[in-house]
């Protein structure tokens, strides 16, 4: 009614010119709509035909800026194995190949070692503890049956074992006497520093009329320099059961 009252008055010029607007806007409507229909599709398109492209090719096209990151990916994994399962036992057995020689170099090694420490024995002059005809050294058994305390190996004038050691040696050799106890199992052992490391150990039985002495092998371990050494023993006799001794050493 207003239009119609607006032509009526204004004539028939303007009522043209509003509806020259009226179809301005609409065909501006429908250009509008059939630009976004024509987008969906494109995208449509171009998306399918992406696809269509990887299945084809294997890859698609990317942007000159990513290319650079690109080829710096395929460099570091143009070289992974194909079977990394595979790659991995034949790098475990490349290094239990190794270990295997290594090993065998050890043995030869400990081999070589233990030859140079029996040529070392042999061969090495040998000293005696004590050295004076008219000096003992005894030792002395706990209870029947039990170990005595540990205790610094000394002679009768009070000169230490240990002192005899300047330098690291080993001990080769002790020599039994005079033994309290006849009849019955003497069980002696040597030892080292605060941890009592071991140097070795002899047991002996000395019969009724039996030998005077014996010759026992200890083949020590090294004994570090300044190391106090020491002895322990056990006596199936009386308390306090003794026996004579003498030691003979060696330096390195």
């Amino acid at each position: 009614m207003k239009l119609r009252k607006f032509i009526d008055k204004n004539g028939k010029g303007e009522a043209n010119f509003v509806g020259s607007v009226f179809a301005l806007v609409l065909v501006s409507l429908v250009a509008g709509l059939a630009m976004i229909v024509w987008g969906i599709l494109g995208s449509t398109t171009n998306l399918a035909n992406a696809i269509q492209f990887v299945e084809n090719n294997g890859y698609i096209v990317t942007p000159a800026s990513f290319q650079s990151d690109i080829t710096a990916i395929k460099a570091k994994t143009d070289n992974l194995p194909a079977s990394p399962a595979n790659e991995v036992t034949a790098a475990a057995a490349v290094v239990n190949a190794n270990l295997a020689v290594v090993a065998a170099q050890n043995a030869t090694v400990q081999a070589q070692i233990a030859a140079a420490k029996v040529d070392l024995f042999n061969s090495a002059p040998v000293y005696t503890f004590p050295v004076d005809t008219n000096i003992t050294c005894t030792l002395t058994a706990g209870n029947t049956n039990t170990w005595g305390n540990w205790t610094e190996i000394k002679d009768s004038t009070n000169v230490t074992f240990t002192s005899k050691f300047p330098s690291s040696g080993y001990i080769s050799d002790m020599c039994t006497f005079l033994h309290s106890d006849a009849d019955d199992v003497y069980n002696i052992e040597l030892a080292y520093g605060d941890g009592k490391i071991d140097l070795g150990r002899v047991r002996f039985y000395i019969p009724v009329g039996g030998k005077v002495s014996d010759l026992l092998p200890i083949k020590s371990r090294k004994v570090p320099a300044g190391e106090v050494i020491y002895y322990r023993m056990m006596c199936s006799g009386a308390n306090g059961a003794t026996t004579r001794v003498n030691f003979r050493y060696f330096y390195e």
